[in-house]
């Protein structure tokens, strides 16, 4: 692991693999995660790739400011190309789950030619509908104070969302890793990230799909009904993606991690 200063913050970044024979994949994980949720992908993505997770800000070793405005997207996405020109992280694939993928979906469309493809993994391009993104920001409001009030509660409650319910039985050893990686998590920071960059707070780019010319590989899981939607319109509207649904809930990458793996290697054999 090191420690790379960025704009006044620090990040964690792990580097897995070193091969110059082959391109860089810098994973962005989730709300509530850390580089940790990727662990049990990287031997299988060596294979093609040079993997790179991040903690993202607020997140894992890496710095918990207390202000929301820090973890606004321009932010963000100052300091995630920053830590690609530091680590000259090129050739470069860009993966991105949930809020990470919005967040890779945010740094791909400010700064593609750093790219060779994009893989995002149950991810949005924002609420268009203006009323709605603010009913979002409320809800999104809400749980931040209930993080900070009752951060046990609102792991309960959180885990009994339908969004995370897979279809397959789970890797236990997995599922307790997963567990313990949310609870690692300073309830003030994300708190924090919650109201800078929540759903509701992030300004959708819905409208800008269509300049995104980079292969994109989108990834649903097919128990996950309003994602299978929402990638279902981003596969029309991204001019070069290609939608796999994968037997899975939300959380793919945990649900049914092979055949995501399979997908995502062979995603770079297509190109």
């Amino acid at each position: 692991m090191e420690q790379i200063s960025v704009n006044n913050q620090e990040y964690a970044v792990y580097v897995h693999q070193h091969n110059d024979t082959l391109p860089y994949l810098l994973m962005l994980h989730g709300f509530m995660g850390d580089h940790r949720v990727f662990d049990h992908l990287i031997d299988e993505l060596c294979e093609l790739y040079n993997p790179v997770t991040i903690d993202l800000l607020g997140h894992g070793a890496s710095s918990n400011p207390s202000d929301p405005s820090r973890y606004n997207e321009d932010n963000q996405i100052k300091d995630i190309v920053s830590i690609i020109q530091t680590k000259n992280l090129s050739p470069l694939f860009l993966y991105g789950y949930s809020m990470g993928g919005r967040l890779a979906l945010k740094v791909t469309l400010n700064s593609p030619s750093l790219f060779n493809g994009l893989i995002l993994e149950s991810t949005n391009c924002g609420i268009s509908d203006s009323q709605k993104r603010k009913e979002r920001q409320k809800a999104d409001g809400a749980r931040a104070r209930q993080i900070k009030e009752d951060f046990e509660q609102f792991l309960a409650d959180w885990s009994k969302l339908n969004l995370f319910k897979s279809p397959l039985p789970v890797d236990k050893s997995l599922a307790r890793k997963y567990q313990h990686i949310q609870h690692d998590q300073s309830p003030g920071a994300l708190a924090a990230s919650l109201n800078g960059f929540g759903t509701g707070s992030m300004s959708p780019v819905c409208h800008k799909l269509s300049e995104l010319n980079l292969p994109t590989l989108l990834l649903g899981g097919s128990a996950d009904e309003k994602y299978q939607g929402i990638n279902q319109y981003l596969a029309d509207q991204l001019p070069n993606a290609t939608f796999w649904s994968i037997k899975a809930g939300h959380r793919i990458h945990l649900n049914n991690p092979s055949i995501l793996t399979n997908r995502v290697n062979d995603f770079l054999r297509s190109l």
